[in-house]
């Protein structure tokens, strides 16, 4: 009898349990599933852009340091190359030249540093300068290296070859210098343009507020109809 009575209890809590479960309910909402597959999307892009930028920034430091060490391996060959010859010839106008004009290429490349550290995404507003740049540097340091390995280690007591190959250094690292302060100057005003919107941090939700309102007014009109 009480087998009997055992029995049918579970029976019926099994049935009631099987009733439960064929009421369950599955909600499909497409609209949110799509607006995930955006988000996840717009993030994964998100992503890929930001190691774009880090990778650029690490270009553009990398170029300014190998410009660095081209003038300075520029400047070592002629000094070097003066010395074998004639210790005067280091004092002369246009090693003079090669020297300040160097002095002052290195610390327009020190002065981009400087302003990255605080602001690494500067660097991305002078990358086509950068790149010119560094070009400049390789190029100019490659051609003289050839040059003196070519003509030999005595190609610097032949005064017209000496005066022709000084004057190419020169005008060259003019040109560096005008890229490095063109660069420089490119960071700069880019910072300061940032500094002054963040002076009116509220100028720029200007247009999202205006949206904003119209989206309300265009949402009411529709309620109403």
């Amino acid at each position: 009898m009480n087998r009997t009575i055992f029995l049918t209890a579970y029976l019926l809590l099994l049935a009631t349990l099987c009733h439960g479960q064929s009421y369950v309910t599955i909600v499909y909402d497409s609209k949110h599933l799509a607006i995930v597959g955006e988000n996840a999307a717009v993030r994964s892009a998100a992503e890929v852009t930001h190691g774009s930028y880090l990778s650029t920034i690490k270009d553009r430091l990398d170029d300014i340091n190998l410009n660095v060490s081209s003038v300075v391996l520029v400047q070592d060959m002629i000094h070097r190359g003066l010395t074998e010859v004639d210790q005067a010839l280091r004092t002369g106008l246009t090693v003079r030249q090669i020297g300040q004009i160097g002095t002052e290429i290195i610390h327009e490349c020190n002065l981009m540093v400087q302003t990255a550290k605080d602001a690494p995404y500067l660097l991305l507003f002078a990358e086509d300068v950068a790149r010119h740049m560094k070009n400049r540097g390789v190029n100019l340091a490659s051609e003289v290296s050839e040059f003196v390995l070519k003509e030999g280690q005595n190609v610097l007591m032949d005064y017209e070859k000496r005066d022709a190959l000084l004057r190419k250094i020169v005008l060259e690292l003019r040109v560096m210098r005008a890229l490095a302060y063109s660069m420089h100057r490119s960071m700069y005003y880019a910072k300061l343009r940032g500094i002054l919107r963040s002076i009116n941090p509220y100028g720029q939700y200007i247009n999202q507020d205006r949206r904003m309102v119209d989206d309300i007014i265009h949402k009411v009109k529709i309620l109403k109809d």
